[in-house]
C-alpha cells in the first residue's frame, strides 16, 4: 500500500503545481520547455509507481483465512453500481473525446476531460470500496474537482459548430467506450462482459 501512497503523491503533487504560483516561478527559472520536460517525467514516474503499487496489493478478502493483506474492505459493491457505470460510463469517454476533438460539447463544457475522470472515478468508487481503489479513484476524483474550481478560467468561443462534430463526437466515443468494455479485462484484469454475447455492451 505504501508504494501505491508514493505514486499517488508524487503524480497528483506534480499535478497540483500549474494550480499555484508555483508555476510560473519554475518557468521562469528553468524556461518553459524545460520546465515542461520535468513535469511530464515526473508525471510517468508517479503514474508508473502508482499502477506498480496498485497491483501489489493484494485483492483478496480479509475475512477469509487465508488473506494476508492490508487492503481494507470499506463496503460491498453498491446496489446497482453495475447499471449505474453502465450509464455513466458511456458519458465519461464520450467527454474523453470531447477534449480531444473540438465540439459544442468541448465549448460548453471548459474541462471535458475532468468532468470525464470525475466519472470515470464515480463509477469504480460505487463498484469498489476496498482501500487501494478508495485511495486510487478517490485521488483522481478530488484532484479533478480541485482542478476546476482553481483553474484558470479560458475565453471561450461564443460561436457555435456545426451539429456534425457532436455527432462525431458521440459516436465515437461510443465505439471507444465498447472497446475498452470488450477489452476491460486485459486493461485492469477484471472481465465485467460476456465476450460471446453480442450485446455484451449491455448491462
Amino acid at each position: 500500500m505504501f508504494v501505491l501512497i508514493i505514486g499517488i503523491v508524487i503524480f497528483f503533487g506534480v499535478h497540483l503545481i500549474p494550480l499555484t504560483s508555483a508555476k510560473g516561478n519554475l518557468v521562469e527559472r528553468m524556461g518553459e520547455k524545460k520546465y515542461q520536460g520535468v513535469f511530464s517525467i515526473f508525471s510517468l514516474i508517479g503514474l508508473i509507481v502508482m499502477i506498480y503499487g496498485f497491483s501489489l496489493v493484494d485483492d483478496c478478502n480479509p475475512m477469509m483465512a487465508d488473506c494476508d493483506t492490508n487492503n481494507i474492505h470499506f463496503w460491498e459493491p453498491l446496489e446497482y453500481s453495475r447499471e449505474i457505470s453502465f450509464i455513466l460510463m458511456p458519458l465519461s469517454i464520450i467527454l474523453l473525446v470531447a477534449f480531444l476533438v473540438e465540439s459544442n460539447i468541448k465549448r460548453i463544457l471548459r474541462h471535458p476531460w475532468l468532468f470525464a475522470i470525475i466519472l470515470w472515478s464515480f463509477c469504480h468508487l460505487i463498484s469498489n470500496g476496498d482501500l487501494r481503489s478508495v485511495l486510487l479513484f478517490a485521488s483522481f476524483g478530488v484532484y479533478s474537482i480541485i482542478d476546476i474550481v482553481f483553474s484558470k478560467k479560458e475565453v471561450q468561443s461564443s460561436e457555435s459548430l456545426p451539429v456534425t462534430k457532436d455527432v462525431i463526437v458521440i459516436v465515437a466515443g461510443l465505439i471507444l467506450y465498447s472497446i475498452l468494455l470488450y477489452f476491460h479485462q486485459y486493461v485492469s484484469g477484471e472481465q465485467i462482459v460476456e465476450k460471446n454475447n453480442l450485446f455484451f455492451f449491455l448491462p
